[in-house]
C-alpha cells in the first residue's frame, strides 16, 4: 500500500469512526422507540419481545392521540413554538440589521451582554421569572409562554443575523436608497432575499428550541389543558405503571415537526451556516 493511500485512509478512519459511534447513540434509541411504538403493549413485558414487531399495529398511537390528549399537547405546542417564532424572526432581522450597519458607542459591551445571557441556565432565573409573570397575571397562560419564548430566543438569533447580514457588502444598501428604498424596503425587499439561507436558519433553530422546551412551561403551566407537548408526554409515566408503547409512540409524534422542518430547510440551513461563518 502506498503511504500516500495509507494516509488517506487512516484520515477516513479518523473521520467516519466518531461519526458512526455517533450515529449509533443517535439511532439505536430512535429505532428502539419507533419498535415500541407499533407494537401490542403487552409484547414488550413478555419473553417473546423482539427487536423488530412480529405484529404491527397502530392502536398506540391512536391511544396516546385521543385517550392521553396528545392531541390537546400538540396543538399547544405549535402555538406557543410558531407565536414565538413569528416574532423572534422579525425582530432578529432588526437587530441584526441594526448590529451590522450601524455604530453606537458600547456597541461590542452590548454584543458581549447579548451572548452572556446565553451563558445562564434558565434554572437560575425560574423564581424571579415565575414571581414576575405571576405579578401580570402570565401563569398558566400560554401568552406568557409565548412571551418567554421570545425573550430566551432573542439574543442569540439576533447575533446570528447580525454574522448573515455582515457578510453583505453596504454598498448593496446605498444603491438601494439611491434608487429610491426607505430602511423597511432595504431590509425586507433587499437585505432579506439575500440573506435567505441563514434566515431559514434563524427560524428552524427558534422553532426547534421552542419545541423542545420544558422548564419554563411545567413551571408557569398548571392546567393540563394548556401544557405543551414536551410536558405532556412526561404525564405519561405513571407512577406505579407506564405504557412504554404509548410513551414511544408520544415520542415518535413529537418528534414529526422537527424532522419535517429539517427535511424541508435542509438545504437552506447548510448554506446558511456556512454563510454566517464568512464574516462576523
Amino acid at each position: 500500500m502506498r503511504p500516500k493511500t495509507k494516509k488517506m485512509m487512516i484520515r477516513m478512519c479518523a473521520l467516519y469512526f466518531p461519526l458512526t459511534l455517533f450515529l449509533f447513540f443517535i439511532g439505536i434509541p430512535l429505532f428502539w422507540s419507533l419498535s415500541l411504538s407499533f407494537r401490542e403493549g403487552q409484547s414488550i413485558i413478555s419473553g417473546a419481545f423482539s427487536l423488530i414487531p412480529k405484529q404491527w399495529t397502530l392502536v398506540n398511537f391512536k391511544y396516546v392521540w385521543t385517550a392521553n390528549r396528545l392531541n390537546v399537547f400538540f396543538k399547544n405546542s405549535l402555538i406557543t413554538s410558531f407565536g414565538a417564532v413569528f416574532v423572534v424572526g422579525i425582530l432578529a432581522l432588526f437587530n441584526g440589521y441594526a448590529l451590522s450597519r450601524y455604530d453606537f458607542p458600547f456597541k461590542r459591551a452590548f454584543m458581549i451582554l447579548l451572548l452572556m445571557t446565553q451563558m445562564v441556565p434558565i434554572i437560575f432565573n425560574m423564581t424571579p421569572i415565575f414571581l414576575m409573570m405571576s405579578k401580570f397575571k402570565l401563569v398558566n397562560s400560554l401568552f406568557g409562554v409565548i412571551l418567554l419564548h421570545i425573550a430566551s430566543e432573542i439574543p442569540y438569533n439576533s447575533l446570528m443575523m447580525k454574522s448573515f447580514i455582515g457578510s453583505i457588502p453596504k454598498e448593496i444598501d446605498e444603491a438601494a436608497a439611491i434608487d429610491g428604498c426607505n430602511r423597511a424596503q432595504i431590509i425586507f425587499k433587499v437585505i432579506l432575499p439575500s440573506v435567505r439561507p441563514g434566515f431559514t436558519t434563524v427560524i428552524a433553530y427558534a422553532f426547534i428550541t421552542c419545541w423542545n422546551e420544558y422548564l419554563v412551561s411545567y413551571t408557569l403551566l398548571t392546567n393540563q389543558k394548556k401544557f405543551p407537548i414536551s410536558v405532556g408526554l412526561k404525564y405519561l409515566v405513571g407512577e406505579y405503571s407506564t405504557n412504554y408503547a404509548a410513551l414511544a409512540a408520544g415520542c415518535i409524534i413529537a418528534l414529526i415537526p422537527p424532522i419535517l422542518l429539517f427535511a424541508y430547510v435542509q438545504k437552506n440551513l447548510v448554506s446558511g451556516m456556512s454563510a454566517g461563518a464568512v464574516k462576523g
